[in-house]
């Protein structure tokens, strides 16, 4: 498989962003990576179990990314959502998809009444400062995109009122719509739930929240970092 690195920048809001078209590894990521243990990602069960209304079939999200443990993907990490579609779950849009390992229209979540949320239990305070997440990572489907929204954390409570004094807002979004796997990243904090609060895009797609916060998060110092956005997609195939 090759790929194609893309460079350019786009100012959103008032900060200056950039985004790069960056190479994934389709392959299995490890099981374990030090003391953190990941869910079982069996691709023969999700494959069958899917939907995939002839659109490509479940691939393979990262469990570590950058020697960096996808915390999302921890094996006691609990998915939660405020709403979903109604009349597909189980065979595609499950609220339990949201990080489940896998990519793609029929492993994904799409929201019901709006304003909503969607978040991830990782099962401990760490440190965070990295989400990744997109509408449909193979691009077979173009719609259902989230350009207005919140991402938030939260160490004691997960109050279902996303304006609630227990959460922390750490990036803000209204702009071009998040299509592609995308990365955001943000200054480091430390969290348990990390949820994505949408605004006003009905239908709005997930198929996968992706959380990191370094090689340790568990332990490492918070340090600032510069707010970035990435986007992730295949650009040749054979």
């Amino acid at each position: 498989m090759r790929y194609v690195l893309y460079y350019f920048t786009i100012i959103l809001s008032i900060m200056c962003v950039t985004i790069v078209y960056a190479i994934h590894d389709e392959d299995q990521g490890p099981e374990k990576f030090g003391n953190y243990e990941f869910k079982e990602q069996d691709i023969k069960a999700a494959t069958d179990e899917c939907d995939a209304g002839g659109k490509p079939g479940p691939e393979f999200v990262p469990t570590v990314r950058d020697k960096q443990p996808n915390l999302a993907l921890l094996k006691d990490s609990k998915p939660d959502a405020s709403s979903l579609l109604n009349g597909w779950c189980p065979q595609r849009h499950c609220t339990e998809y949201l990080n489940d390992g896998f990519y793609n229209n029929c492993r994904s979540w799409i929201i019901g009444a709006l304003p909503g949320w969607a978040q991830i239990d990782i099962g401990a305070v760490a440190n965070v400062n990295t989400v990744y997440f997109g509408s449909d990572h193979s691009q077979g489907f173009f719609d259902r995109t989230a350009a207005d929204f919140d991402i938030l954390v939260a160490t004691t409570k997960a109050d279902a009122d996303s304006e609630a004094a227990t959460w922390k807002k750490v990036y803000t979004h209204k702009g071009d719509a998040i299509s592609q796997t995308t990365e955001i990243t943000f200054d480091d904090v430390e969290a348990r739930w990390v949820r994505i609060h949408i605004r006003s895009n009905a239908g709005a797609r997930i198929d996968e929240i992706e959380i990191y916060g370094g090689s340790d998060p568990m332990s490492v110092d918070p340090s600032d970092k510069v707010a970035t956005v990435w986007g992730e997609v295949k650009s040749n195939q054979y």
